[in-house]
């Protein structure tokens, strides 16, 4: 393999894990509702990751499981903050509103994609109770968002 050939192989790859951390930041970010839980859990799965010997799956993994671990999933679901409010489309500002459990069943199973018994290991539930929250998730996310459109168009009136 010639020089230019090294460098863009290495481009490449450099570009794939900034995409890999990228979304796998959103994901945190809407398990826990909080940027500041989100960069914690890239954080520490980067810590724990082996660049040469693990994939990007394996480093999203880690990011999805150190997110679980350190979230408060008992706790209220918080008024956005203006640093999270700003950054994400308001489909998934509403995300952020659901309660937690239902939340974290919403990104797992449907946004991320997992098995309900993926997700029911990672949040200690059973898969029945996954697919319940998750399809809570689908049935209350529409008002959320309506709430978002109707507050844009009256702050627009002005």
């Amino acid at each position: 393999m010639n020089f230019g050939m090294a460098v863009t192989r290495m481009r490449e790859t450099t570009s794939v894990v900034e995409n890999t951390i990228g979304k796998a930041f959103l994901t945190a970010q809407l398990l826990t509702a909080s940027a500041a839980q989100a960069e914690s859990a890239v954080t520490a799965a980067l810590d724990g990751w082996d660049a040469e010997g693990d994939g990007e799956d394996a480093l999203f993994h880690r990011v999805v499981n150190e997110a679980v671990r350190n979230g408060d999933p008992d706790s209220l679901p918080r008024d956005l903050q203006p640093d999270q409010s700003e950054s994400l489309p308001p489909e998934l500002e509403a995300v952020l509103k659901l309660a937690p459990r239902i939340r974290q069943c919403f990104v797992l199973r449907i946004l991320v994609g997992l098995s309900p018994q993926a997700c029911a290991r990672l949040l200690r539930l059973d898969s029945q109770q996954v697919d319940e929250h998750a399809c809570s998730a689908l049935e209350r996310l529409p008002s959320l968002g309506e709430h978002r459109v109707a507050d844009d168009r009256a702050s627009n009136a002005y």
